[in-house]
């Protein structure tokens, strides 16, 4: 397998682990963009819903309720009149658009993506690498708590909330385990690597790939 310069970085996280953290910091330290809060952003301008609206939907599959209320609205023969569909925002078409705009943004690089099952998207290409941040439960609440302001038993509620949130996302759209460990090159574990020396790594990782593509080239040439 030929070797390729690592391009494109995705960043998976579990909530509270810092995963977006070190995007910024890796982003800042390579000189590289980063996609993740923007992502919402440039949703948003695709499917005409302000941000704030769109924010609850970001990263959520629909819940039950929500799948039962899209086959409710369906045009039925004996309704007279009908919700306006425009009017509720439809969580498959966010998911795709949000697809949509991450695979746009890959057409030019490098780049570094957070989240929104990026490591599905790319998981083909060869100048992709892939990275999964995670932490015992009690570190995440701890940081969840400090920085959301929220006490402990409403931090670990909104971390257990928005793990599952991601993992049925992931499932959902890409049909792939969020956990499974073969779908990352490296797993970090925050409670024992600082943010600062994951950035490290992947620095140092991203020059190793650069200058073994450098030699291969060379001595095909």
């Amino acid at each position: 397998m030929t070797r390729r310069a690592i391009k494109l970085i995705t960043v998976s996280r579990e909530f509270g682990a810092g995963g977006g953290d070190f995007a910024a910091a890796l982003g800042t330290a390579l000189g590289w963009p980063v996609l993740d809060r923007e992502i919402v952003h440039r949703v948003a301008e695709r499917v005409a819903i302000d941000e704030k609206t769109l924010a609850h939907y970001d990263e959520h599959p629909p819940s039950l309720r929500s799948r039962i209320a899209t086959v409710l609205i369906m045009p039925q023969p004996d309704m007279f009149s009908l919700p306006t569909p425009v009017d509720i925002p439809n969580h498959d078409a966010i998911a795709a658009t949000t697809t949509k705009v991450i695979e746009e943004a890959a057409q030019s690089l490098p780049l570094i993506v957070v989240g929104h099952g990026a490591q599905c998207i790319f998981s083909k290409r060869p100048d992709a690498f892939h990275v999964r941040f995670i932490a015992p439960v009690a570190s995440r609440v701890a940081r969840i708590a400090e920085r959301l302001k929220l006490d402990e038993h409403a931090a670990a509620a909104t971390l257990k909330r928005a793990d599952q949130d991601r993992e049925a996302y992931v499932k959902r759209y890409f049909h792939a385990e969020w956990r499974n460990p073969l779908m990352y090159d490296l797993q970090i574990n925050t409670q024992r690597v600082s943010i600062d020396d994951a950035v490290q790594l992947l620095s140092c990782i991203v020059s190793a790939s650069q200058r073994a593509t450098e030699s291969t080239s060379h001595k095909e040439s």
